[in-house]
C-alpha cells in the first residue's frame, strides 16, 4: 500500500513540476517579449520552381513600407501581426502566411505561394488559373514561365474576380433559382383569376338560362378570358424555362474551362510538353465550345488541336510526329499539323517562293 502511495506521490510530483516549468517558462518569455524589439526580418518564400516566383523577399519588404507597417526596432508585442497577414494575404496568389517571433528577435514571415497552371491572357483578362480552379489577378512585379493561353476565348467569369470558379457557378446557380422563383410569384393572382373565370363557368352552365345565344356569349366571354390565363402562364414557364436555359449555357461553359484546365494539366505532367508547349491560342465558337491552336518553341509551325476532346490520343499522336517525322525532315519544314483526324495527321508545308 505504501509503495503504491509512493508512486501517486512520484507522479504527482512530476506533474507538478512540469506545469510549474511550463508557467514559469511562460512567464519569462512574457516578461522578455516586454523588452524584447525586433531585431531582423526573416521573410520566407515557399513554393517557389523553376517557373519563378509571384512574390520575392524584396517585394514583401517593399509592401510593408508602403503600408507604413514598422517591423525591425519595434517591441515584438508592438508589431502588428494582423496588419501584415491581411496585407499579404489581398495578394490572391499567397496561399498561407505564418508570423511568429523568435526569442533572440527575428520577426520570420513566412510565405506559401498558390501554384498556377497557366496564364490567361486574353482581352480584357490578365489571371493566373491553378490546377484545383482558383484564380487570382496578375501580379505587377512577376511574371512566371508558364503556358499563356490567349485567343477570342470568353471566360465565364469576370475579368475582375478572385477566388475558386466552384464560387462563381455557385452564385449562377443561386442567381437562377432565385430568378424562377421570383417569376414563379408572379403565377399566384393568374390561378387565381383562373379559378375565378372557371367558377363563373360553372356558375352559367348549372344555371337556368334558357336562351342559347346569352349562354353562348357568356361561355365566349369567359373563355377569353381563360384563355388569356393560359397565355399568361405559358409566358411565365416561358421566361423560366429561358432563366433555367441561361444557366444551363453557363454550366456548359464551366465545364470546357474545367476541360482546358485538364488540357493544361495534361501537358504539365510530361516535362516535354511543359518546355515545349509555351502557348495556347484558345476561341469560343459559336455553340460555346472551345477549339484550341498550340504554338510549340521548337520550330515555326502552329498545331490545330482542334475540340477538347481525345487530349491523350491527340497528344500521342502528335508526339510520335515529332519522334519520327519532324526530326528527319526538319522542324521549320512544316507551316501546320492538324490533329483532328482520326489515326491521322494531316501536315501542310511552307511555301518556300
Amino acid at each position: 500500500m505504501w509503495r503504491r502511495i509512493g508512486n501517486i506521490a512520484l507522479v504527482v510530483a512530476i506533474w507538478a513540476t512540469i506545469v510549474a516549468y511550463v508557467v514559469c517558462s511562460a512567464i519569462l518569455v512574457s516578461q522578455h517579449k516586454r523588452v524584447q524589439n525586433v531585431e531582423r526580418l526573416n521573410i520566407e518564400i515557399a513554393d517557389s520552381t523553376a517557373s519563378g516566383q509571384l512574390i520575392t523577399s524584396h517585394r514583401v519588404r517593399e509592401m510593408l513600407l508602403e503600408q507604413g507597417i514598422a517591423t525591425v526596432g519595434v517591441n515584438v508585442e508592438s508589431v502588428d501581426t494582423r496588419a501584415i497577414r491581411e496585407m499579404i494575404y489581398r495578394e490572391g496568389f499567397v496561399d498561407y502566411v505564418g508570423i511568429y517571433t523568435s526569442y533572440s528577435g527575428t520577426l520570420h514571415i513566412h510565405i506559401s505561394q498558390r501554384k498556377p497552371l497557366f496564364r490567361l491572357l486574353v482581352d480584357g483578362y490578365n489571371c493566373y488559373i491553378t490546377a484545383d480552379g482558383y484564380l487570382f489577378q496578375s501580379p505587377e512585379h512577376a511574371a512566371l514561365h508558364i503556358p499563356v493561353v490567349s485567343g477570342d476565348y470568353c471566360p465565364p467569369f469576370a475579368s475582375e474576380y478572385e477566388g475558386h470558379l466552384s464560387q462563381v457557378l455557385a452564385g449562377y446557380e443561386l442567381k437562377a433559382k432565385d430568378s424562377v422563383a421570383q417569376i414563379g410569384k408572379e403565377l399566384k393572382p393568374i390561378l387565381e383569376r383562373e379559378h375565378y373565370w372557371q367558377s363563373r363557368r360553372k356558375d352559367v352552365r348549372d344555371s337556368t338560362i334558357t336562351q342559347k345565344g346569352e349562354r353562348r356569349r357568356l361561355y365566349r366571354y369567359i373563355d377569353g378570358h381563360l384563355r388569356d390565363c393560359k397565355h399568361a402562364k405559358e409566358a411565365i414557364a416561358a421566361r423560366q424555362r429561358a432563366v433555367e436555359s441561361a444557366f444551363e449555357q453557363r454550366v456548359a461553359q464551366f465545364e470546357q474551362l474545367q476541360s482546358l484546365i485538364e488540357f493544361v494539366a495534361l501537358i504539365d505532367r510530361d516535362n516535354f510538353w511543359r518546355a515545349e508547349i509555351v502557348q495556347i491560342v484558345a476561341t469560343t465558337t459559336s455553340d460555346g465550345r472551345i477549339t484550341l491552336q498550340l504554338i510549340p518553341r521548337s520550330g515555326n509551325h502552329r498545331i490545330e488541336f482542334g475540340w477538347l476532346e481525345s487530349c491523350e490520343q491527340k497528344m500521342d499522336k502528335l508526339r510520335l510526329f515529332y519522334d519520327k517525322v519532324a526530326v528527319t525532315r526538319g522542324w521549320d519544314s512544316y507551316k501546320t499539323v492538324n490533329l483532328n483526324f482520326v489515326d491521322t495527321i494531316v501536315c501542310t508545308y511552307k511555301d518556300e517562293n
